[in-house]
């Protein structure tokens, strides 16, 4: 399938060796320049920390006979995993680099940092059976240059590690479009299962496969035995995910079928042109001018294209893409992601094929250094500090063992940060917005439920629980009647404000500070039992909390 190499000596296999080092560089200087202190600024980032010491804690303890209660336990008592909403592939991989490494919010970045660097060298071999090896480094370290990739691969979040299976998915399916050797097929069919149980949302893949197979293949497709092999393969490995999102993945599936609260119809033209919109913020005008550009070669010169079955493919990836992230509800930014690689290897192309054979794969390497050097040097890393330094103060002052209430928005930094603490002996977080609140998990999109918990009854569940401490953002949600008594309740002779904590970096315009209480109250000397709704899953997740005698 190799349809052209670079001159000279660069046809060398040992120039593989300095351009996997190279892009090495590259993943480890995103790293050095990402948030690594606590600092989340996303709202999924700690929680998938968090997953990862979930799945660390649960290896350690082999909780074989009491694996449900143990897991309501854990819940309880850090109330910031997610491992019924995602899948769980990258937060076993990071339990692994947690045995490793230890548990830290550096640690975390750093399995992301891994998956970026696979994905790069992904990114490096699928292009290179398509292009020389010059091409194939542009096309990778232009990739991981981008803009969306610069700030997503610097957040301890999902899209990266997906990325990265699904590259190896697309290498592994051109070696079997080009020699036809089942193992291939198969492969590519578990690089994404791997991709699919780190992000579902790549789902739209498996037609993308589809159309491309039906396009090179014909007829003559289901005739082919590894195609059904692979196809049972596929099934029998989608299906425990399946079952899991159908009993408690109902968020999931309201965020792509859609209500009140979408913001664009499915009819309507904003809703069509949004992911297009979403390009030049994802890869610069440059690489999306130069991709239209190769585009438009394409079609009016043969040289310019690429071997049918590649074409088919990044046709398939885009069109099936758009269409899949265009029809469901749930519209961010960074969820169509996964369509800009076929952006990025169009935008290289335009220059190789736009210039004399003897430089454009090198003023395509130019184009991509200056690319990623602008990401890492100029583009802003989002960060939230003051997190840290509130699980820090509550640790130095809490006792073992005892019990801390929290009322704020990043809930999961907090928590995350107490867990990886290690002057923190054991202690359990507590939300209020569980005591007080039904939220079903995003309240912009489903709004939230008062549960009329009265002061008294509040000032109950403090003692009965053993909050000695609150931790407390003052502004948090303070336009609903529960989130105002509890901060009126703070301003009592209760309790005794130990001190202030500044938030600052890129944090909400409210979000200015943590205040941290001591109850002077007498509170429950053993633990009690708490059930806590998650309307989320459909589930309760009940057991004992408090301090023991």
């Amino acid at each position: 399938m190799q349809q052209s190499s670079d001159s000279g000596s660069i046809n060398s296999a040992r120039w593989d060796i300095v351009f996997l080092l190279l892009l090495a560089i590259a993943a480890f200087l995103l790293f050095k320049t990402s948030p690594r202190a606590g600092d989340f600024w996303w709202s999924d980032a700690p929680r998938h920390a968090m997953d990862g010491v979930f799945y660390h804690d649960l290896a350690r303890a082999m909780p074989i006979t009491h694996m449900k209660q143990w897991a309501m336990d854990y819940y309880l008592q850090y109330p910031a995993i997610v491992v019924l909403f995602y899948p769980p592939l990258f937060a076993v991989v990071e339990s692994v680099f947690y045995s490793l490494f230890g548990v830290s919010h550096a640690t975390a970045q750093l399995t992301v940092s891994a998956f970026l660097l696979a994905a790069a060298w992904g990114a490096y071999f699928l292009t290179r059976q398509v292009v020389g090896r010059v091409t194939a480094f542009a096309t990778a370290l232009l990739f991981v240059g981008t803009p969306c990739i610069g700030l997503w691969g610097r957040q301890v979040m999902l899209e990266i590690p997906t990325f990265a299976s699904l590259l190896w998915s697309c290498f592994f399916f051109l070696r079997y479009l080009d020699i036809s050797r089942p193992r291939d097929l198969y492969l590519a069919l578990v690089f994404l299962l791997a991709a699919i149980y780190t992000k579902q949302s790549v789902v739209f893949f498996v037609l993308a496969y589809l159309l491309t197979l039906c396009l090179v293949y014909r007829s003559t497709l289901f005739r082919r035995r590894e195609f059904w092999w692979a196809a049972a393969l596929f099934a029998l490995g989608v299906i425990p995910l399946a079952v899991v999102t159908l009993l408690w993945g109902r968020l999931n599936i309201a965020t792509v079928a859609g209500g009140g609260w979408v913001e664009y119809s499915r009819l309507s033209l904003a809703g069509w042109l949004y992911v297009a919109r979403q390009w030049p913020y994802q890869v610069t005008w440059i690489v999306l001018a130069l991709a239209i550009v190769y585009c438009a070669g394409a079609v009016l010169w043969k040289q310019w294209r690429v071997p049918r079955p590649v074409l088919f493919l990044l046709a398939a990836w885009l069109v099936t893409g758009y269409v899949f992230f265009t029809l469901i509800a749930l519209k961010l930014q960074r969820h169509t992601t996964f369509l800009i690689f076929p952006l990025v290897f169009a935008a290289v192309l335009a220059v190789v094929r736009g210039l004399p054979a003897k430089i454009g794969p090198y003023a395509a390497a130019v184009l991509a250094v200056g690319i990623f050097t602008h990401t890492l040097l100029v583009q802003h890393v989002p960060h939230v500090l003051g997190y840290r330094a509130a699980a820090e103060y509550v640790c130095s002052v809490a006792p073992p063992d005892s019990v801390v209430l929290f009322s704020g928005m990043r809930d999961g930094s907090f928590i995350f940060n107490v867990k990886s603490t290690p002057e923190c002996k054991n202690l359990t977080v507590i939300r209020a917005d569980k005591l007080l609140l039904s939220v079903p998990e995003d309240r912009r999109m489903f709004g939230v439920k008062e549960l009329g918990v009265s002061e008294s009854d509040f000032k109950d569940m403090l003692a009965r629980y053993g909050a000695r401490y609150v931790v407390s953002e003052p502004n948090f949600w303070t336009d609903l009647q529960s989130m105002q008594m509890l901060v009126q309740i703070l301003h009592e002779d209760q309790f005794k404000l130990l001190t202030t904590i500044p938030v600052s970096g890129d944090r909400e315009p409210a979000e200015s500070r943590l205040e941290i209480y001591q109850n002077l109250s007498p509170i429950s000397q053993q633990k009690n039992l708490l059930r806590v709704e998650l309307p989320a899953y459909g589930i309760t997740v009940e057991g004992k909390v408090g301090k023991a005698k």
